[in-house]
C-alpha cells in the first residue's frame, strides 16, 4: 500500500513539473509560470539588472558584442547577466560593477528553464509549448518588442518608477522605440543607439537632466506623447 501511495505521489509530481508542453501560464502574459519570479527574487532581479546596466557606463564588458551595443542591447545584456551564474569568471568581466544590494535570484539561472537563451517574447498571446521553436520567444530583439511583449507598462508617472524599471520612448524621427534603465535615486542609464564610429555611447544622467534634453520627445513626462511610460519585465511583475 505504501509503495502504491509513493508511486502515485511521484506520478503527480511529474505531471505538475513544467516540461514546456504542459507548463502553465496563469496570467496568460506569454511567460510560463516557471519563469515568473516571486517574493524577494523579483526585487533581486531588478537590483542586479540595474547594477549590470550601470556598469556598462563605466566600461563596456568585452563580451557585450559590438553589434548589440545599442539601447535594446544594453537592457538585454543586463537582464541575461542578472540571471547568469555569478562565479569568479562572471565578476571578472566587469571593470566596475556597483555592488548589488540584494542576494542574487534563487529560482533559476540563465539559460532559463523552458526557453534556454530565448528569453524575450516577440508575439502576443499566452505561453505555448512551441513558442521557442516557431520564434515567438527569441534571444535578440528590438526595443519595440521588448516594450510590447517582454515587459508591461506599470505607470506613466516617472516618480513612481522603481530601481530596475524600464523607460520607453518613441523616437519620432525614426518611428522607433528607445529604452532606458531606471537605477533609482532619480538616475537613468541608456545607450544612445548609434555605433561607436557615429559617437554611440552609454550615458548616465539624472531625470532632471533628461527633462532638459534638447529634444522634448525624450522628456519623461505624462504630457509627452513620445514618452510611452515606465515598464517592468514580465518575469518580475
Amino acid at each position: 500500500m505504501r509503495r502504491v501511495a509513493l508511486a502515485l505521489l511521484l506520478a503527480l509530481t511529474a505531471a505538475a513539473a513544467p516540461t514546456g508542453r504542459g507548463a502553465p501560464d496563469a496570467d496568460r502574459d506569454g511567460y510560463p509560470d516557471a519563469l515568473e519570479l516571486v517574493g524577494v527574487d523579483r526585487d533581486a532581479l531588478a537590483d542586479w539588472f540595474a547594477s549590470v546596466a550601470e556598469s556598462q557606463y563605466y566600461g563596456p564588458s568585452a563580451d557585450w558584442k559590438e553589434e548589440d551595443r545599442d539601447c535594446s542591447g544594453l537592457v538585454r545584456y543586463a537582464l541575461v547577466n542578472a540571471l547568469a551564474t555569478h562565479d569568479a569568471a562572471w565578476w571578472a568581466k566587469f571593470r566596475f560593477l556597483p555592488r548589488p544590494r540584494l542576494p542574487e535570484v534563487r529560482a533559476y539561472r540563465y539559460p532559463a528553464p523552458l526557453v534556454s537563451r530565448s528569453l524575450f517574447r516577440v508575439a502576443p498571446g499566452p505561453w505555448r509549448a512551441d513558442d521557442v521553436e516557431v520564434g515567438r520567444m527569441v534571444g535578440r530583439t528590438s526595443a519595440r518588442f521588448l516594450a510590447n511583449f517582454s515587459s508591461v507598462r506599470v505607470t506613466r508617472d516617472v516618480t513612481r518608477a522603481r530601481r530596475g524599471d524600464l523607460l520607453f520612448f518613441l523616437r519620432p524621427d525614426l518611428g522607433a522605440y528607445h529604452s532606458m534603465v531606471y537605477l533609482g535615486g532619480g538616475r537613468v542609464v541608456y545607450h544612445t543607439g548609434a555605433t561607436v564610429e557615429e559617437g554611440g555611447e552609454v550615458r548616465l544622467v539624472t531625470l532632471a537632466t533628461l527633462l532638459r534634453h534638447p529634444d522634448a520627445a525624450f522628456h519623461p513626462t505624462a504630457g509627452n506623447p513620445n514618452f510611452l511610460g515606465v515598464y517592468r519585465w514580465k518575469i518580475a511583475n
